[in-house]
Formats: C-alpha cells, structure tokens, sequence
C-alpha cells in the first residue's frame, strides 16, 4: 500500500464549521488520472485537488481539480485552499505566487488566514431564451427573473441569472431537463454538466446560490469561487466596476459561506475569503 497524505480545509469560512469543505493532497507526483478520479469520488466533496510539482520556474506548483464525476480546468475553492495549504506546509514561500491550473495560471495573496486569486479575462454571452423560460426552469414567477441569463466563463463556465428579491433565491426549485435546454445556447461548452448561480444585492451583501448536475441530479454548491468570479466578469461587461461586495452564499443550505468579490480599474478580479484547517491524515492506494 502507498500512503498519500492530505488535509481537509473550509474554504470562504464564516465559522470552523463552515464554508465550502476540500480535500487537498499536497503530494500529488505520479498519482495517475484514474487514481485521482477514485480518490475524489470516495471523498465524494463539491472538489478534491491535487497539488504536482510545477513544470516551470514562473508558478509554485501546478493542480489537478476532480469533481467525483470529472475534471474542473479551474475552481476557486480548491486554489485557495491549495495555495493555503502549500504556504502553511512551505514558510518560506512568500505571500504572493502562482498557481498553474488546466485554464490558466492564477495569482493568489495569503494574508495568515485569508486567501485571494486574482482572475484576468474572460468570454460572455448573453441568452437568447426570454425571462418566462427561465421562471419555468427555476420554479419562480416571471416577476422573480431580472433580464436574461448570461453564459460566462472566467475559468470554468456558468449560466448566471439575475433575481429580484431574496425569497425567490430560497424559493429556487430547478427543472434538470428545462436546464438542459437552456444549456443548449451554450457557446462554451467546456463542462460536461450544466451549472446555474443565481444572484441577488440586497445593497449590503450579493446572496448567491449555485446548483450543478451530477448524476442526473441537481446538488447545491455551498460556496463557488469560479461563479463569484464570472460575477465579476459580468460587472465587467456592464461596465460597473470598480467594486467590492461581500457574497453570501450557502445560508439556505446551511453551510454559510463569506466570498470577497473585487474588482480593480484595470478589469482585474479578485475572489478571497478565509481558510480554517480542519483536519489531515493519509490515503491508502493499493500498490
């Protein structure tokens, strides 16, 4: 048997238990694709990831993101939690560095226990399907819809939509097959399974929720990263920027989760939020 060892972080924390949990194996070298595919499914978490030695001298390290089901090119949860773990593990890295992911290298900054990747650049599409479709698809009322979606990839893509008051985002219900037609518009296409984010500002704080397919089902995301991020690239394109928000997401799941979404003068996006350890210990593979 070999032993791999990994560490279990809360990621965009807002309490020990919560935040969005990951499991990351810092000590990723030789692991093979169906190894990594079996080990996340076993843990069975939003994401698992994989930290391998860097093939160049510009990042710190390079990672590998697994669903249970398939690969991410990028996340935002499991880079922060990555770059977290890989500064408590190396103090002598300094407090700003690369990550390489399969989309695009990523910047992140590690502040003790709060964590930021800076996102740059990003392709939009607007839907063509009108608000009634979508009120169908989300199980609200047309009056709960702001405008069209959007199809946004900052990293990895999304279908992002706009609501109008805070008990449609709890009162969300989510027709698979109506997504899966709506899915269709996508120009994308770089995520075998649709995903949803919805959004509203009450003026204080964006609450969020994000739902994907997996396995025929829709499950609910506590705490998104990559979607905070293709919010911010949708601020971009409606050209309010620069900002700061403060996301909420995960409450109406229990599971709540604090994401800093910033936006510079130069359509750099910023998406942080505090990291908690809270365990660690070795995965057996058979030899």
């Amino acid at each position: 048997m070999q032993a791999r060892p990994y560490h279990l972080v809360n990621v965009f924390a807002h309490s020990h238990f919560g935040g969005n949990p990951l499991a990351v194996f810092p000590q990723a070298d030789n692991l093979t694709d169906d190894e990594m595919q079996a080990i996340a499914r076993q843990f069975n978490l939003s994401e698992t990831v994989f930290i391998f030695s860097s093939n160049d001298d510009k990042a710190a390290a390079s990672l590998r993101i697994f669903t249970p089901n398939y690969e991410l090119p990028l996340a935002g949860h499991p880079t922060l939690g990555s770059a977290f773990i890989l500064k408590q593990l190396n103090h002598l890295l300094p407090d700003e560095f690369i990550l390489n992911t399969k989309a695009k290298p990523v910047q992140v900054f590690i502040d003790k226990d709060h964590v930021q990747m800076k996102i740059k650049g990003f392709d939009i599409t607007k839907s063509q399907t009108d608000k009634s479709p979508l009120a169908k698809l989300s199980g609200l009322d047309v009056d709960d819809i702001v405008g069209r979606a959007y199809f946004v990839n900052s990293g990895t893509q999304q279908i992002l939509i706009e609501l109008s008051n805070r008990q449609a985002l709890k009162n969300l219900h989510i027709d698979i097959a109506k997504l899966r037609v709506l899915n269709a518009e996508n120009p994308f296409k770089s995520t075998k399974e649709p995903s949803i984010y919805y959004w509203f500002c009450d003026g204080k704080c964006i609450h969020s929720r994000m739902f994907f397919e997996q396995n025929s089902v829709m499950v609910e995301d506590s705490g998104t990263g990559s979607a905070c991020a293709n919010l911010g690239a949708y601020f971009i394109s409606q050209n309010n920027y620069p900002l700061t928000h403060t996301i909420c997401q995960g409450d109406d799941m229990g599971r709540a989760n604090r994401l800093l979404l910033k936006i510079d003068d130069e359509q750099n996006i910023y998406v942080g939020g505090q990291v908690i350890q809270v365990g660690r210990g070795e995965f057996y593979l058979p030899s």
